[in-house]
């Protein structure tokens, strides 16, 4: 799958690059300056008795610039509002969609989308019936990047931004800010995370979700739809997710959006002091 293939690096000076990158999500150049050192090739003064060591020295502008290009030419990297970032092997183009006094727009989501995509998903989770959306919020609020792409595990999120119609507070505070999505509020998510195990990399849990006082505005179904092409071009082929039977809402817009039971596990859940069923769900994709 074209995701798990972008973290082969014959240059060492390249690998070091992505992944600091990698870890920290987004990233200026002038950090990657005073970050990033390459060896010499000269051994250090005083070695280890178990190891070689070698001397190392900072990058050079030149080597930086060289190296950046080329990693944003092979489609490892890109650059946004002066910062790198990694990038998705396949992205779908931003959707938009119209509906009462603002426009909502679906696309990747960024490290400054963080705070509002937390608050959305604790708003959602907030009921207790959806506990994997619960521990993905734990895990963001610990994690330096949300976009992961390592040797462990390849992990993304889309986002549904909502911004008010021309004229009203949203627009002027992405006039103000100089990129059209700044001052939007995130009012819903998808997020894919996918093991690197060979035996299950075709394979992707999915959370998704959207306030409630944004729902039956067809954000949700454009969500999965834009989640699900991507992991199509991705190559994914199954993706996956569980929920207590008592989230009787969530499992119906699944079932309606082409979602099937695969099963279910009994009393794995206690909510509010009662044991709950889990309900597995999945659907298949034409990836290969």
């Amino acid at each position: 799958m074209s995701l798990h293939a972008r973290r082969s690096f014959e240059d060492e000076m390249k690998r070091s690059i992505y992944e600091y990158v990698e870890r920290r999500g987004a990233v200026t150049r002038g950090e990657l300056a005073r970050t990033i050192h390459v060896e010499t090739g000269q051994p250090a003064s005083k070695p280890a008795r178990s190891r070689t060591y070698t001397e190392k020295r900072p990058i050079e502008p030149d080597e930086l610039r060289a190296a950046v290009s080329e990693l944003k030419a092979d489609g490892h990297l890109l650059e946004f509002d002066g910062k790198l970032r990694v990038a998705l092997s396949t992205t779908p183009a931003e959707r938009e969609l119209e509906g009462g006094d603002g426009t909502v727009t679906i696309r990747p989501a960024r490290e400054e989308d963080r705070a509002g995509l937390i608050e959305t998903m604790s708003d959602v989770g907030d009921d207790g019936t959806y506990i994997v959306a619960e521990n993905v919020v734990e895990q963001l609020e610990r994690a330096p990047a949300l976009v992961r792409a390592n040797d462990e595990r390849s992990r993304v999120f889309f986002v549904a931004v909502r911004r008010e119609d021309e004229g009203g507070a949203g627009d002027e505070s992405a006039e103000v800010a100089g990129e059209r999505d700044e001052g939007g509020e995130v009012v819903g998510w998808l997020h894919l995370d996918g093991p690197e195990l060979p035996s299950l990399r075709h394979t992707a849990e999915v959370t998704v979700g959207v306030r409630p006082d944004h729902r039956r505005e067809g954000i949700g179904s454009s969500l999965l739809e834009y989640g699900l092409e991507w992991a199509e071009e991705s190559r994914y082929r199954k993706l996956y997710q569980s929920l207590p039977a008592t989230n009787e809402r969530a499992i119906e817009f699944l079932e309606d959006n082409g979602w099937e039971r695969e099963g279910k596990r009994e009393g794995h859940y206690c909510i509010d002091d009662s044991l709950v069923d889990e309900v597995l769900l999945a659907t298949w994709t034409d990836g290969e």
